[in-house]
């Protein structure tokens, strides 16, 4: 009797041991997620793909807010907006100007958008590269949409779309009397509905197609 007992002990303590084990590999996650932990001093991201990569913070330099999603991590300081790439294991800013103002930010799996009262912001997740684009002197951002690989900024002006594949933002203008209705889309593309028109923007072109 006592061998089975000793036996069964050793099994169950083997067990035990192996779900203990088990547990910080589970804890992982997958895929690219990515989370960004701010601190006093510094901005760390954490991925899947390894360890924390951090970015030193300047004096006088306070994060504002920060967030993740997919492969991308994304940051807003007192004087500067982080976007962080989880395949390149890397961050990389974009300088704002004194006067400059952030309003809204959108963050997808693969790309950053963000506009100010000066300009607009685009982050490539997969190149690890911020664009921008400068606003007119009367032109306002009204709406900032995204799925999948690709996103548009809306303005009382134009709308400029932006992806993951093509470089630059992409605009096109509205006319004096034109107005948006409803914007749309889905993983490869961005649909504009306006009083007269149609327009897509597709996440490979580099251009809008107007449909009528």
């Amino acid at each position: 009797m006592r061998r089975p007992t000793l036996l069964a002990l050793l099994v169950t303590t083997m067990a035990t041991g192996s779900l203990l084990m088990a547990v910080p590999s589970q804890s992982q996650g997958g895929g690219g997620q990515v989370t960004v932990t701010p601190t006093a001093v510094k901005v760390i991201a954490w991925s899947a793909a390894g360890g924390g990569v951090e970015e030193s913070l300047e004096p006088g330099e306070s994060v504002i807010t920060s967030g993740a999603r997919g492969h991308t991590g994304f940051v807003q300081t007192s004087s500067r907006l982080l976007g962080f790439s989880a395949g390149l294991r890397q961050w990389r800013e974009v300088s704002m100007g004194v006067e400059e103002r952030i309003g809204r930010h959108q963050v997808l799996p693969f790309l950053i958008l963000a506009h100010s009262n000066q300009q607009v912001f685009g982050f490539q997740e997969t190149r690890g590269h911020w664009t921008t684009v400068s606003l007119g002197p009367n032109e306002i951002v009204s709406q900032l949409r995204g799925h999948g690989l690709v996103a548009v900024a809306v303005t009382n002006e134009r709308a400029l779309g932006f992806s993951t594949y093509t470089g630059g933002f992409f605009g096109i203008d509205w006319t004096p009397h034109e107005r948006v209705l409803a914007v749309d889309g889905s993983q490869n593309g961005m649909v504009v509905r306006t009083s007269s028109r149609t327009v897509i923007f597709k996440s490979q072109s580099t251009g809008w197609t107007e449909v009528r």
